[in-house]
């Protein structure tokens, strides 16, 4: 600490209490973000009041307390130290997402079951807003150890990028989405479904053939690449299958011959229900695709297949990420799941 205090800024949120209890908590803080280390030494108190602007009493009413905590020791004749019994504290990790989807959720459910119970894990969300992103990652700069983002529809300008750039690039982490723009080296973790998903696909031709369309579900609620309409409508292009778009779905679009690629599982709920309605036999009057799998997408009408971006094996390695202090940039393949419902 080289005998200085200036590490310690007083926070806006702050300002309202008293100076020697905001000294205490910007030692307090320093200490759980391992800026302070036990055994270090503090200066004294006339050092810290000069450095710091403080009387001397607020710099000993404020050491006086975080000695009854057991924060700090003191040796006569040497001076204070953060005390080597200090509670261990648990390394502090934002997660940032746009919203909390199905896809989202399980990427973070996965990430702190890999991470464990020594970790402390808060998810925010900025609803795919710019200014909200922009507003919490100011706000917690500094307040944790590492910072795992998801910057959907996040353009990347100046002020997003200057955002991302203030926090050490060993202590970020970018999940499905690649910051060309962003220079310096951070770890990522993406998965490129629409330079993928003609390819996949196309491993599966016998299960288009006896349709005659498809419909790409898509809700205002849901994140998706925008490319993904053009790789689902190239796909179609090359084996001669009608395509379109539908925003939602309702019971009169579900018809005969047709395949219905839905991201929101609410959609695909829907799908069921309204072709049960219809007599249809999902998997032969008509198909149906689902987004990322899970345990009763194994189980519904029989099975239903799915397009996977791998979210689980993308939290995992967030996870693994930071245990191995690791700075890989990776890209996951997409993953086609077949079962009866195409």
């Amino acid at each position: 600490m080289n005998n200085t205090f200036g590490t310690f800024t007083i926070k806006k949120s702050d300002s309202k209490l008293p100076k020697y209890q905001q000294l205490i908590n910007s030692l307090l803080q320093d200490i759980e973000m391992g800026e302070l280390k036990p055994g270090e030494r503090l200066p004294s108190i006339n050092e810290a009041s000069e450095e710091c602007y403080l009387s001397r009493d607020t710099v000993e009413r404020a050491y006086t307390e975080l000695h009854k905590m057991g924060v700090i020791t003191s040796i006569f004749r040497k001076g204070y130290f953060i005390s080597e019994s200090t509670f261990k504290t648990k390394t502090k990790i934002l997660f940032l997402v746009g919203k909390i989807t199905d896809s989202t959720k399980s990427i973070f459910d996965v990430f702190c079951q890999t991470l464990g119970k020594n970790v402390s894990v808060d998810i925010f969300t900025y609803q795919y807003k710019s200014q909200q992103f922009q507003e919490i990652m100011s706000q917690q700069l500094g307040n944790y150890h590492y910072y795992v983002v998801m910057p959907h529809l996040i353009e990347e300008d100046d002020e997003n990028l200057k955002c991302l750039k203030k926090i050490p690039s060993d202590r970020l982490i970018i999940l499905d989405h690649s910051f060309s723009n962003l220079s310096q080296t951070f770890a990522s973790i993406v998965s490129k479904p629409i330079s993928q998903i003609k390819k996949v696909f196309n491993t599966q031709l016998n299960l288009f053939n006896k349709y005659h369309s498809f419909n790409l579900v898509l809700t205002e609620e849901d994140y998706f690449d925008a490319d993904l309409i053009n790789g689902c409508s190239k796909f179609c292009e090359s084996i001669s299958m009608n395509f379109q778009v539908l925003d939602g779905l309702d019971e009169d679009e579900i018809r005969l011959g047709e395949i219905y690629f839905t991201l929101a599982d609410v959609n695909l709920a829907k799908a069921i229900h309204y072709a049960d309605k219809k007599g249809f036999e999902v998997g032969k009057d008509i198909g149906l695709i689902g987004y990322n799998d899970s345990c009763f997408k194994e189980l519904l009408v029989g099975g239903i297949s799915v397009i996977s971006s791998q979210p689980n094996q993308m939290g995992r390695m967030a996870a693994e990420m930071i245990q191995e202090n690791s700075k890989e940039n990776i890209e996951l393949d997409l993953k086609f799941i077949q079962r009866n419902s195409l």
